[in-house]
């Protein structure tokens, strides 16, 4: 609906906020740019380390004067005109929604906790573990809800770690701490303290800090102390790195939770902001992170204790790495994408009951022009083969599904090692609207992420343009003319993390 149009993004952010807003805000701007629309943030003067963060990235910029920014920011933003706003910030009342509303604009409201007192944009999301749509009871009829961590908002640099696996050592050792871009109360500075008292000279520790980290030189003289080797990264460019690079991550309870469940990394999670409370503890409910409670209750004893029993627990380690990874598989910013588009696929594994709806797309006479074997397919002999693609383990079948629930087309992998080979079919009523490509680009991605497939081949027809293009769009390159069946065939290849995996 909306794809490729302008998309403006007001967010919040400075000293007591902190950067969070903004930075998931530049994952969505990430994926709605690769998909061909251009993107303005509008935030407050004042946010150095923001502004070079957002125009390195090559998105425009607008700063308005922190005093009366919410206000001024949906001002300025009625007058860009964009296809789609979004807010992202506690100032964004109710009221901010109406006014853009009112102006014709589609919103989306970015919310952690159902702070505003009504709710009438067009979209709500909340990435949290704990989001429900109780929050929003105060809402349009019409307004369309995005829970939870399936959503979580992800920037380009973590896709090309999509199949990626963490090794569980037997003691932890690599400790990454990254408590936000400002940290205004210095938390960063009392556990580095409290990781030099553990006495073990064995860790290493990597404190992250923004560009607007008043306590930067306190922390740097800290780590010239410190027992443990301790450096201090500035405004870090390569978070999965570090993350990678860690056995153990001690953060706030923010965006930042969902990177880390993301790269299956155990973490301490400290409640910054009481918003974030709620995130923590349900986080570790799930088992995928440990609580360390509210960050002004800091108790130096009870987090030493927390941490040395993280350190030193393996099995525990291994089981918070894989809830935590199964949580977030990194593809939220493209499903919000997708459904600010009206095109959010979700894909569900084969049923017995899909035979006869297999049966029909099959048959369909698009699809038959398109295959090496063109012949009608007869009944018999399409139920042998939907048992035995049912048991074979080295075949994935995908069923892609609207919000409504129909279906929308499927998609078909044969396994051999890091390798998959795919064929792909849209149901008649959704061709030429590009779920298609959704079809394709989730289906591969989650592929990736639970099966370990690094390439996936597809052979198409000289003769199919409408095939051509899907895979010229989808990401794929073009690798040779091969032969199928003794028939001219063209040879498609996508590789887990090209382009940053573009959509």
């Amino acid at each position: 609906m909306y794809s490729g149009g302008h998309l403006v993004i007001g967010a919040e952010c400075g000293m007591r906020i902190g950067t969070g807003h903004v930075m998931r805000c530049m994952a969505l701007a990430q994926r709605w740019r690769h998909a061909g629309g251009g993107v303005t943030f509008v935030v407050p003067e004042g946010s150095a380390g923001i502004e070079e963060r957002t125009r390195g990235e090559g998105f425009s910029m607008e700063t308005i004067a922190a005093g009366k920014f919410c206000e001024a920011a949906v001002e300025r933003m009625i007058e860009l005109q964009p296809q789609v706003a979004v807010l992202d910030g506690y100032g964004f009342d109710g009221a901010a929604q109406a006014a853009l509303n009112g102006a014709g604009v589609a919103l989306m409201a970015i919310d952690d906790y159902g702070h505003a007192t009504e709710y009438c944009a067009r979209w709500i999301l909340n990435q949290g573990v704990n989001a429900d749509a109780e929050m929003y009871a105060r809402r349009s009829e019409d307004t369309k809800l995005l829970l939870g961590p399936d959503y979580a908002l992800l920037r380009d640099e973590f896709l090309p770690w999509m199949n990626w696996e963490r090794a569980i050592v037997t003691k932890a050792r690599k400790i990454l701490v990254t408590i936000g871009g400002s940290d205004p109360e210095n938390l960063s500075l009392r556990i580095g303290e409290c990781v030099a008292a553990l006495g073990r000279a064995e860790l290493e520790v990597a404190i992250v800090v923004g560009g607007s980290n008043p306590h930067i030189r306190s922390l740097e003289q800290a780590a010239e102390r410190s027992a443990a080797a301790t450096r201090i990264v500035n405004n870090a460019l390569d978070m999965p790195s570090l993350m990678a690079w860690a056995d153990v991550a001690i953060s706030g309870a923010g965006g930042t939770s969902y990177e880390l469940c993301f790269m299956g990394l155990p973490a301490l999670l400290f409640v910054i902001a009481e918003n974030q409370r709620g995130g923590a503890e349900g986080l570790a409910k799930l088992g995928a992170a440990v609580s360390a409670g509210g960050a002004r209750e800091f108790d130096a004893q009870r987090f030493a204790g927390e941490l040395q029993d993280l350190i030193d627990g393996e099995d525990r380690r291994q089981v918070m790495s894989r809830r935590a990874r199964e949580l977030v598989d990194g593809l939220g910013a493209d499903r919000v994408r997708a459904a600010l588009a009206d095109r959010e696929i979700r894909l569900r594994a084969l049923r017995a009951t899909d035979c006869e709806l297999l049966f029909s797309w099959a048959n369909d006479l698009a699809v038959r022009e398109a295959s090496f074997r063109s012949n009608r397919i007869l009944w018999e002999e399409h139920e042998r083969w939907f048992a035995e693609k049912s048991r074979d383990p080295q075949t994935v079948i995908y069923v892609g599904e609207s919000v409504a629930g129909e279906p929308v087309g499927q998609v078909r992998f044969e396994l051999e090692g890091e390798s998959a080979t795919l064929s792909v079919v849209v149901a008649p009523k959704f061709r030429g609207a590009g779920w298609g490509k959704e079809l394709l680009f989730f289906s591969t991605r989650r592929l990736a992420r639970t099966r370990s497939t690094r390439h996936v081949r597809a052979f198409v027809k000289p003769e199919n343009r409408a095939s051509i293009r899907l895979f010229e769009s989808s990401g794929f390159r073009q690798a040779e003319v091969s032969e199928v069946l003794g028939q001219a065939a063209r040879l498609f290849v996508w590789e887990c993390g090209s382009d940053h995996d573009a959509a």
